[in-house]
C-alpha cells in the first residue's frame, strides 16, 4: 500500500527513521476480536451528517463502516438533527438551521464539549469540515494532546465564490477561530490595496492556516485540490487518500422500476446527475448543454437526483434552455433509490468544477455508467484517472460529448466498463486500511518533540471527573 504519492524525496529519506508504521496500529481484525476491544478509537468531527446527503457524509459513513470491519471503533461528532438515528457512537451537538443548503450550525466549541469527547477515550482526532464542529475537533485535539488528522474535502475558495460570501464576514470568522484556538489574529490585506476576490481568497487562506496548523496529517482525496490552491502545510504532512465507495445491491429490474415510477419510457435515453442541484455543482452548464443536446437527440431525458435549495433559480435555468418538459427533479433520495437511478440511466453527467473527488462519479462507474466531466484536474487524477469523457466547461463541447455517448452504444459500453474496472480497484476495505496506516503515522508524528512543545504551550486539558 503506497502512502507516498504526494510526499516527495523528503518523506522517502525519513522512512528508515520512522520504520513500518503499520506496526504502530495492528490491522488484524481477528486480534481485535480475541481481545474484545477495538484496535483503534478515532473521533470524527463533521459539520454535515444525515439526513443531509453529500460527499463528506458518504465518505465518512463508508470509512467508519470499513474501519469497523478491521476491528476499529469510531465516534462521530455532528450537529444534532431531529431525523438522525439513535446511535451510541454518535455524539450530537446542539444546532440550529442556518438557512443555507440544509446546513445546521452547531454550538460554539466549549470545554464541556471537549470533556464529552474525552470520556470516549479516543486515540486520534479526525476533522472533516471547517465549521464549528471541525473547530471543536481541533480544539479537543489540542486540549487533550491527541494526534490530529484532517481531510480537505471542500475547495473553500470555490464554495466561497459560488455563494458570494462577503470577505468581511469571512474575516470575522477567522478572528473568532483564532480567539478560540488561542492563536494570533490573522493578518489580512487592506481592502483598498487588493481586489475583492484577492481579499476573499486571502481570508480563506488565513482560515486554512488556522485550521491546518496543528494537523499531524492532512489528507486530500485527489491531487486536483493541490492544483487549485496552495495549502499552508509542509509537503511531508500531506497524504493522498481517495475514498472508496460501494453501491447497494439492486434487482435486475431496478432500472425498469425507476423508469416506470418516473414515467420514462424504455426508448428514451437518460442523462443522470446525482448531487446537490445547486450553483457550485455546474447545473447551469448542464442545463445549457442538454438544451443543445435536445436538438439532436430529442427523446433524451435529464434526471436530476438531489436536494434543490434554489427551486426558482433551477426552474429558470430549465425554462431558458427549453428543457423543463424533458427534465425530472426527484429531490434527495435514499441510497437504494439512487442505485436504481444509476441502473435506469445511460450516461452520467458531472459538470462540477468545485469537487475535490466526486464520489458520485465512482458510484456511477460501479454501475457501469460512462461519465462526462467538466473539470480537467478531476478527470486526470484520482481512482478513475483518465476514464470517462472530458468535455470541459464549454456547453457546446459538453453537449457533443453527451451526444457521442448516447448515439454510439458500443462506445458507451466500452467507456462504462473501463470505468467500472477502475472503480472496483478502490474498494472501501482498501480505503480503511490506507487510513489506518495514516492514523499510525499521525500517532508517531504526534509523539515528536515538536508536537510535545506545542501541547505544552497550550496546556493539557484537565477534567475533575476524569482525574477523580
Amino acid at each position: 500500500m503506497d502512502l507516498r504519492p504526494l510526499l516527495g524525496a523528503r518523506r522517502m529519506r525519513r522512512r528508515a527513521a520512522y520504520g513500518d508504521i503499520a506496526t504502530v496500529i495492528p490491522l488484524d481484525p481477528a486480534a481485535a476480536a480475541r481481545t474484545g476491544r477495538p484496535t483503534l478509537r478515532v473521533a470524527h468531527f463533521s459539520d454535515t451528517y444525515v439526513p443531509r446527503r453529500d460527499g463528506v457524509v458518504t465518505a465518512l459513513q463508508t470509512l467508519t463502516a470499513a474501519m469497523s470491519e478491521l476491528g476499529h471503533s469510531s465516534l462521530l461528532v455532528v450537529p444534532r438533527h431531529p431525523d438522525q438515528p439513535t446511535d451510541e457512537e454518535l455524539l450530537r451537538l446542539p444546532s440550529v438551521p442556518c438557512g443555507v443548503a440544509q446546513f445546521r450550525l452547531a454550538a460554539w466549541p466549549r470545554s464541556r464539549h471537549v470533556e464529552r469527547v474525552a470520556h470516549w477515550l479516543p486515540h486520534v482526532v479526525h476533522v472533516h469540515t471547517p465549521g464549528p464542529v471541525g473547530l471543536l475537533g481541533i480544539f479537543a485535539a489540542r486540549r487533550l494532546g491527541l494526534p490530529l488528522v484532517q481531510t480537505y474535502h471542500t475547495d473553500l475558495r470555490a464554495y466561497v465564490d459560488a455563494y458570494r460570501l462577503p470577505s468581511t464576514v469571512l474575516a470575522g470568522v477567522a478572528r473568532c477561530y483564532a480567539r478560540r484556538l488561542g492563536s494570533p489574529k490573522p493578518e489580512l490585506p487592506r481592502r483598498v490595496s487588493v481586489s475583492r476576490i484577492e481579499r476573499r481568497n486571502a481570508v480563506v487562506d488565513a482560515v486554512n492556516g488556522l485550521l491546518l496548523a496543528d494537523a499531524d496529517a492532512v489528507l486530500v482525496p485527489t491531487p486536483a485540490i493541490l492544483q487549485r490552491c496552495k495549502l499552508p502545510v509542509d509537503d511531508d504532512r500531506i497524504y493522498l487518500a481517495p475514498a472508496g465507495v460501494s453501491l447497494p445491491s439492486v434487482s435486475p429490474s431496478a432500472g425498469e422500476e425507476f423508469r416506470r415510477r418516473h414515467r420514462i419510457s424504455a426508448d428514451e435515453p437518460v442523462v443522470l446527475f446525482v448531487g446537490r442541484v445547486n450553483r457550485e455543482k455546474g447545473i447551469d452548464l448542464l442545463t445549457e448543454a442538454f438544451g443543445r443536446l435536445r436538438d439532436v437527440v430529442p427523446a433524451a431525458r435529464l434526471v436530476l437526483v438531489g436536494a434543490v435549495y434554489e427551486p426558482r433559480w433551477v426552474q429558470r435555468l430549465l425554462e431558458q434552455a427549453g428543457i423543463a418538459d424533458r427534465t425530472i427533479l426527484t429531490g434527495q433520495l435514499p441510497p437504494e433509490q439512487v442505485a436504481q437511478a444509476y441502473a435506469a440511466s445511460d450516461v452520467f453527467a458531472f459538470p462540477s468544477l468545485t469537487d475535490t473527488q466526486g464520489l458520485v462519479v465512482q458510484e456511477a462507474a460501479l454501475a457501469g455508467l460512462p461519465s462526462v466531466l467538466a473539470d480537467a484536474a478531476l478527470h486526470a487524477n484520482g481512482p478513475l484517472a483518465g476514464t470517462g469523457v472530458l468535455a470541459g466547461p464549454d456547453a457546446m463541447r459538453y453537449a457533443e460529448a453527451l451526444e457521442d455517448l448516447l448515439t454510439r452504444p458500443d462506445y458507451r459500453k466500452q467507456v462504462g466498463e473501463d470505468a467500472r474496472r477502475r472503480a472496483e480497484q478502490n474498494p472501501p476495505s482498501e480505503y480503511a486500511e490506507r487510513m489506518a496506516a495514516i492514523y499510525g503515522r499521525a500517532v508517531r508524528r504526534a509523539g515528536s518533540a515538536t508536537r510535545e512543545a506545542r501541547r505544552g504551550r497550550r496546556g493539557p486539558f484537565r477534567s475533575r471527573r476524569l482525574i477523580a
